[in-house]
């Protein structure tokens, strides 16, 4: 028998020898003076510091041993036109001799993800998948080709973490256009 099992039973059968339940922990609310302030949220990352670190992180991709392979990501409007942005992701690949592998990931914002923001990139099932191709320890793509950072997100917090997560997995983020101020 568990010990679980056992302080249970044990305190089923306090309960019935004394016809009373025993005591539960409830927390009292605080006094008004004792609350905690509201933390003011952190400041945003600047502009250079964004663009700081996603050049840093490119440059650990690329001086990791083995071919540098990556995936093109576009990401499009209700209109679903891709071809300016492919196009334009496929000759910075080129410039820069990036190896690509694979077929293009597209995601296309629809109507309602345009007027919601769409900040979160996760939420979007193409930008997923290139996270995945990332994150597979057997895979040989070590980065992602945008056409700029609104591709990925306009939220200052996300973008980081984003950068953030590819630096953690040793991974690159290439921008055709680079940060530019929004």
């Amino acid at each position: 028998m568990s010990t679980t099992t056992t302080t249970i039973a044990t305190a089923a059968k306090a309960e019935t020898q004394t016809g009373r339940q025993p005591p539960s922990r409830t927390l009292r609310p605080r006094g008004y003076g004792q609350r905690p302030e509201p933390e003011e949220p952190l400041p945003a990352p600047g502009f250079d510091a964004l663009k700081t670190l996603r050049l840093t992180m490119n440059r650990v991709a690329l001086a990791a041993p083995g071919p540098l392979e990556v995936v093109l990501y576009a990401l499009t409007g209700p209109n679903r036109e891709t071809h300016g942005d492919l196009s334009a992701v496929r000759g910075y690949a080129a410039a820069e001799h990036l190896t690509v592998n694979g077929p293009p990931i597209v995601d296309a914002l629809d109507d309602v993800d345009a007027r919601t923001g769409a900040e979160n990139p996760l939420l979007r099932r193409g930008y997923a998948r290139a996270l995945q191709v990332l994150a597979d320890p057997n895979c040989p793509v070590r980065g992602v080709v945008a056409v700029s950072r609104t591709s990925i997100t306009l939220a200052d917090r996300i973008y980081q973490d984003q950068l953030t997560w590819y630096a953690a997995q040793s991974a690159g983020l290439w921008l055709v256009r680079g940060e530019t101020p929004i």
